[in-house]
């Protein structure tokens, strides 16, 4: 439970499925990395991420979308420091998280102009 690779939302919240039961995610709403986007293309989340070159080996990814996804559903306009502290669950082999961290800023940016995030469409 310490890499965050394996982050989904369940009831909209991101947890770290490598610690859940199947019998305590019963009757719940999970919501994975195929999950996020909708039928018209990518969600904002990963738009940001490929925009914003905030990927490597892909190791992370997947974790790091769900993460955002929970920390803007709950604050769309995070400041920097707020990423980084919402983040630093999940481990980056490959990035300084700069990168990371630009892309979570502009699927903020992206989100308050329209698109709710974390919300599978």
């Amino acid at each position: 439970s310490q890499c965050g690779a394996c982050t989904v939302l369940i009831d909209g919240q991101a947890v770290k499925s490598c610690t859940v039961l199947a019998l305590q995610a019963e009757g719940h709403k999970i919501t994975t990395i195929e999950g996020i986007a909708g039928s018209e293309g990518l969600h904002p989340i990963q738009q940001g991420f490929w925009e914003k070159h905030g990927l490597q080996c892909g190791f992370c990814t997947p974790g790091m979308i769900m993460t955002t996804a929970d920390l803007l559903a709950s604050n769309p306009d995070p400041s920097e420091a707020e990423i980084r502290h919402a983040i630093e669950g999940n481990y980056c082999r490959c990035t300084g998280y700069q990168n990371i961290v630009a892309a979570i800023q502009s699927a903020a940016a992206t989100t308050r102009a329209g698109r709710p995030a974390g919300a599978a469409v």
